[in-house]
């Protein structure tokens, strides 16, 4: 991987981020590598499919199919939370390595210690329990216990971990797939989704200024962060927006050489 590569940031945002893949698959047609990922939540699943060498297009049946962060179908644990086995089964059909060693581009995972409240971040060993632990959101997946520390949603602390990528990376290209839009759903869910939505949002405009390319689909606040059904769509949008930067991205990548996996 050449030096001048630019990292990735890769938000949080549950079933919108397949979007994320759209993004990369504009990155794969314009020959653009990344020379790191940094994601949490949706983003770090995302980003350790893609750096384990899946096809972004594959990864849209991947997330309908196994219907990855849909709430409904999943089986609950003696406390009342959803258990996380979608998340490990899914790293276990699809990724043949088990450690961030092992993949063909480095990956930092953000998770949240829910005992401290501090944000944790994992690039060595092995990546399971980080990545897994990076999707529970507090209070509907049952969190993950890794050295004796309870660990959840990495978005608690950083929805869009840019410090991990800034710090080795010379050019950042960001994805924010969580934009705080018009409320459209004024139902209980919907009301605390909103909630969480903007909690986490706090600081974005800090963050959002250390790219070089910036991505935030509007059209993803009518989406839930649970609407697997519309895998599709979503891909799409995250697939056009980032063609809206398709200059940009040719600046600061390295279009004469494809990603390789």
């Amino acid at each position: 991987m050449e030096k001048s590569a630019p990292g990735l940031v890769l938000s949080g945002g549950g079933a919108r981020g397949i979007a994320h893949a759209g993004v990369l698959q504009v990155l794969d047609e314009l020959g653009v590598k990344v020379s790191l990922i940094s994601g949490t939540s949706s983003g770090a699943i995302i980003g350790i499919l893609y750096a384990s060498g899946v096809e972004p297009a594959d990864m849209i049946p991947i997330v309908k199919n196994s219907k990855l962060f849909d709430v409904s179908g999943i089986s609950i644990d003696l406390r009342g939370l959803l258990k996380t086995d979608v998340f490990r089964k899914i790293l276990k059909k699809y990724v043949y390595t088990s450690t961030f060693e092992e993949l063909a581009i480095p990956v930092v995972v953000t998770v949240t210690d829910f005992t401290s409240g501090k944000r944790v971040l994992f690039d060595k060993g092995p990546f399971t329990d980080a990545v897994i632990a990076s999707c529970s959101i507090p209070l509907i997946f049952s969190p993950v216990s890794i050295h004796g520390h309870t660990m959840v949603d990495g978005g608690l602390t950083d929805n869009f971990p840019v410090e991990p990528a800034a710090a080795k990376c010379e050019k950042i290209i960001g994805v924010h797939v969580n934009p705080v839009g018009p409320q459209k759903r004024k139902n209980l869910s919907g009301t605390l989704e909103r909630i969480f939505q903007m909690a986490i949002s706090t600081g974005l405009n800090t963050k959002s200024a250390q790219c070089d390319v910036f991505i935030e689909p509007s059209e993803l606040s009518s989406f839930s962060v649970f609407d697997t059904k519309a895998a599709e769509k979503i891909f799409r949008i995250g697939y056009d927006e980032a063609m809206k930067y398709k200059n940009e991205l040719l600046e600061i990548g390295n279009p004469k050489s494809g990603h390789q996996s």
